[in-house]
């Protein structure tokens, strides 16, 4: 009894110390603790009277079995030197890592999951709920009509309620002996038809495709800057183009024929700069309806 007295005075201070120190990964693995207590008890066995090692050996082991505990600050289980999420609250289950288990791997662990079972790779909020993309609703546009059937679109039409079969222009207004092409432009001193002159040009066409006995004129003039010479070539320039090009967008040729009046027939004095822009226009003159 006394040998084992003995044994134990060393073993439990021993222990007790070894403990205190888990802090510092000394003895926070249990099988080192046996391992340990074992050697220690074998010694203090053999230090007593020899006889007593195996004895001491199986004391140490149990002691250090029971009086080594690993250190696990929060408690779920996965000793400190392993735990790679410390501070785990308390209750929440861990995987071998003392880390809570995220059972669909969005990254939200399964205590804070509202949304479990959310697939694979989608994108997530705090909640662990799914962020679905926003999707821009377009306005749909409204259908177009043509109260009227004059064949111009009720959004275009200038003239709404014409009568049934009258012939109308571009605007859904009824073809007159003379029409002003509004819209259509050229480059300075040039022929040349602007981009923003297409849009008027193409309705016109459609105008002359929508009556096929239509026969009209394409008619061109000038202000009063340059010589009359010169304006009345660059009259007739222009009117040709605007022929080209309805020609080109599908108007039978023999609807349309071109000419110039120059600075001849003024809308105003040509004082002005406004009063020169109105002066060079074109225009569509009815021959034939």
């Amino acid at each position: 009894m006394r040998r084992w007295n003995l044994i134990l005075s060393f073993l439990i201070p021993l222990f007790v110390a070894g403990n205190a120190m888990a802090a510092g990964n000394w003895f926070e693995d249990k099988l080192t603790c046996i391992v340990t207590g074992a050697v220690a008890g074998a010694a203090i066995g053999a230090a007593a009277d020899g006889i007593t090692v195996g004895g001491g050996t199986v004391g140490g082991a149990i002691i250090g079995a029971l009086l080594c505990q690993p250190a696990d600050a929060d408690g779920d289980g996965v000793p400190d030197n392993r735990d790679k999420c410390p501070d785990t609250p308390k209750g929440v289950q861990v995987d071998e890592h003392g880390c809570p288990l995220d059972s669909d791997g969005d990254g939200v662990p399964d205590y804070k999951d509202k949304c479990p079972g959310t697939p694979k790779g989608a994108k997530v909020d705090a909640d662990g709920c799914e962020i679905k993309p926003v999707v821009e609703v377009q306005p749909v546009a409204p259908v177009d009509g043509d109260s009227d059937g004059d064949g111009v679109p009720d959004s275009k039409d200038k003239c709404p309620g014409t009568p049934k079969g009258t012939k109308v222009d571009h605007t859904g207004c009824p073809l007159v002996e003379k029409i002003e092409l509004k819209g259509v432009w050229f480059a300075f001193d040039s022929s040349v038809i602007t981009p923003e002159s297409a849009a008027v040009l193409d309705e016109v066409a459609k105008i002359f495709k929508r009556y096929p006995g239509l026969v009209a004129e394409m008619a061109g003039h000038t202000c009063s800057i340059g010589t009359e010479k010169y304006n009345q070539g660059l009259s007739e320039r222009r009117a040709n183009a605007v022929r080209d090009y309805l020609i080109k967008q599908g108007v039978d040729a023999k609807q349309l024929t071109a000419k110039g009046y120059g600075e001849l027939q003024p809308l105003n004095d040509n004082a002005t700069r406004a009063d020169r822009e109105k002066n060079r226009r074109t225009e569509m003159h009815i021959l034939k309806q």
